[in-house]
């Protein structure tokens, strides 16, 4: 394969008018990795830049195997062969090499159908793209993220392990809440995975903010005096107080905020009204309606879910969001369970 070959590569046009040596001066000193592959999968073509990359000077490469970089090289390059007799331009999924002095190197590469000067393919010109940084950087990443996710998960963890601890009602309570948040969130099927995480754990400390309300009236047997209830009503700000300073992915201090406000501002703690409360915040607050009227209270005795459905679609379009409802029942028309108490 002579270099020659090149100008009639229909990547670059023949009006260009290129004499071959001015093209060769132009790919060898180009800052990409250039490198020309005959059918046979031989290196025919080498340039400065594929030389910087890999380690492997231009003498040491030329009529051997691309396999001189990895065995993986060799099997990518079977494909790129047969897309190459196809006239089709290729890009390569990242590919793991050796630089010579047998450091491990991650390259990707665009290859196009090399011609001569009677249109028949010849080969394959290929820019080199060294991405090893960037590999590099995406795992760091991804490993800070995995590390943070598992903060975080503890960090729930924790934080509804402090309620059970203090009351159980409110702990199962939370667990079912969750549950069935997530599940009319994927009925939705308005949010992604991430998303729906969130919306999960905004439901598992809902009521955080309880570890603030006295014990005495969280398990009081009997009907709760107007002062007891105003107590019990702080708890929304009191969790949002707990989890704002905590750096979770998703608005879980505002949603826990948010949880008992109400579309038409008859909620609490500040009479938000519609779009102002965030949307988990109504599919939490229209879940711990439906499990906190299903279940038992050491002040009543459970309703049951169906006098639980009963209640979100009186308050439909008014107290809770419409979408939300019809979620909700539709999750459990197609047969869905609160967990035991």
């Amino acid at each position: 394969m002579k270099i020659e070959h090149f100008e009639n590569t229909g990547i670059w046009q023949p009006d260009l008018r290129m004499n071959t040596q001015g093209l060769s001066a132009l790919l060898k000193s180009s800052p990409l990795g250039i490198i020309g592959i005959d059918l046979d999968g031989k290196i025919q073509f080498w340039n400065k830049a594929a030389e910087e990359s890999t380690g492997y000077r231009e003498e040491e490469v030329i009529g051997r195997s691309i396999k001189v970089l990895s065995a993986d090289a060799g099997e990518a390059y079977e494909e790129l062969r047969r897309q190459t007799l196809q006239k089709q331009v290729f890009t390569s999924m990242p590919l793991s090499a050796t630089r010579r002095d047998g450091s491990a190197i991650c390259i990707s590469y665009s290859a196009a159908p090399l011609f001569d000067s009677e249109n028949s393919i010849i080969g394959t010109v290929a820019i080199l793209f060294d991405i090893t940084e960037k590999i590099t950087l995406e795992t760091a990443l991804k490993g800070s993220l995995e590390k943070m996710k598992r903060v975080v998960d503890e960090t729930v963890h924790a934080l509804a392990t402090a309620i059970e601890k203090r009351d159980r009602y409110t702990a199962g309570h939370q667990e079912r809440v969750a549950q069935l948040a997530k599940t009319i969130a994927i009925e939705m099927g308005c949010f992604d995975y991430d998303q729906i995480k969130g919306i999960l754990t905004a439901g598992m400390i809902h009521d955080i903010g309880k570890l603030y309300v006295p014990n005495e009236i969280l398990s009081k047997p009997g009907r709760l005096t107007d002062l007891e209830f105003g107590l019990i009503k702080t708890h929304p700000q009191a969790g949002y107080e707990i989890l704002q300073e905590i750096e979770f992915p998703w608005p879980i201090a505002q949603a826990v905020q948010q949880h008992h406000e109400r579309m038409d501002g008859s909620g609490y703690p500040a009479g938000l009204i519609g779009d102002d409360i965030l949307l988990e915040a109504r599919i939490v607050g229209v879940a711990d309606v439906v499990e906190a009227m299903s279940s038992h209270r050491p002040y009543r005795p459970g309703k049951g879910a169906e006098c639980a459905l009963q209640e979100i679609e009186r308050g439909r379009g008014s107290a809770y969001d419409s979408r939300i409802v019809d979620a909700c029942l539709t999750v459990f028309k197609n047969g869905y369970l609160l967990a035991p108490e």
